[in-house]
């Protein structure tokens, strides 16, 4: 008999998470609707006028963090950040604090905050990644029959390039799981750094042939990210706002290892979450036709901010 980790989801939970997603999504309907009326060009045009940041420090203040982005990269932040995610034609997360683009265009690193209290590191020894890897294989195997329904190709979990590692120093969480399509094999790359207050999540989403686990994007953006003082995991004083989670429980509903029945795919929604638009939809042409308009700019190595 398959022996469970413990995970702390707790029914409260998943009622309130399933209430949260189902309002989100008929809020950003009709903004996913317009964008995916859009000629390619159409949203590749809409995308350079948004307002884009140059290579400087930037405050995060959802999660009371800061952003040193690197020479080259391309931001935008808040609302542009969500209006980015529904022009490629997904329905963009309230928590979303920013979008950043690599130099040449061919990553996304989309970071989310999350203010819900502090997360206990207590019960880090209860995942099992075998176990986990199992459950989330299962998940997506069930999601994929609504892939189906909808037209979109299926997604097929391979394994873990890297297991769920705690970075104790920093207060971090990151793992990477392969999946595998019939347009080949991409790389889900997640981490979690912990502040007093929540989390903020990272998610870079890319092919394996691009993935690297020390010296990648999800890497560089981590050594890019850090909370205020005051607002680090290290700063958490007796009488803080505590989790209704705790590490195992968070690791286990973000990696896609718990799916909330009631709602269709969520666990694949949970596990490739951009996926679809990264590999799939018309956001991959919409960027390569971002890219060629930006090179359009004379002497223009960054878009072209909207003031």
């Amino acid at each position: 008999m398959e022996t469970q980790a413990p995970y702390l989801v707790t029914t409260t939970m998943l009622r309130n998470l399933r209430s949260a997603l189902l309002v989100a999504v008929l809020l950003l309907l009709p903004a996913v609707s317009q964008a995916q009326s859009m000629t390619e060009e159409q949203r590749a045009e809409a995308m350079r006028h948004l307002h884009w940041l140059p290579s400087e420090t930037y405050k995060l203040p959802a999660s009371n963090s800061a952003l040193a982005l690197p020479s080259g990269y391309h931001a935008v932040l808040g609302e542009d950040a969500r209006r980015f995610i529904t022009l490629s034609g997904e329905p963009s997360d309230p928590a979303t604090e920013a979008v950043i683009l690599s130099p040449k265009f061919d990553d996304e690193i989309i970071f989310e905050s999350a203010n819900e209290g502090y997360v206990s590191l207590d019960d880090w020894k209860d995942i099992d990644p075998t176990v986990m890897i199992d459950s989330i294989r299962r998940n997506t195997e069930e999601a994929n029959k609504t892939r189906v329904q909808q037209g979109i190709e299926e997604v097929h979990v391979v394994g873990w390039l890297q297991e769920p590692t705690l970075d104790r120093q920093t207060s971090t969480v990151y793992w990477a799981i392969e999946g595998a399509t019939n347009s080949g094999h991409i790389v889900n790359s997640i981490a979690l750094r912990l502040g007093r207050n929540g989390y903020e999540r990272l998610n870079w989403v890319t092919d394996k042939a691009r993935y690297a686990p020390i010296g990648g994007q999800l890497d560089l953006m981590l050594r890019a990210h850090s909370f205020e003082p005051g607002a680090r995991y290290s700063d958490h004083l007796p009488g803080d706002k505590t989790a209704a989670y705790t590490i195992a429980g968070l690791v286990a509903a973000v990696a896609g290892a718990k799916v909330i029945k009631a709602v269709a795919g969520v666990g694949l929604l949970v596990l490739f979450k951009k996926l679809s638009v990264l590999i799939f939809g018309a956001f991959a042409a919409a960027l390569y036709k971002l890219k060629a308009l930006f090179r359009r700019d004379p002497g223009s190595g960054a878009p072209r901010s909207s003031t």
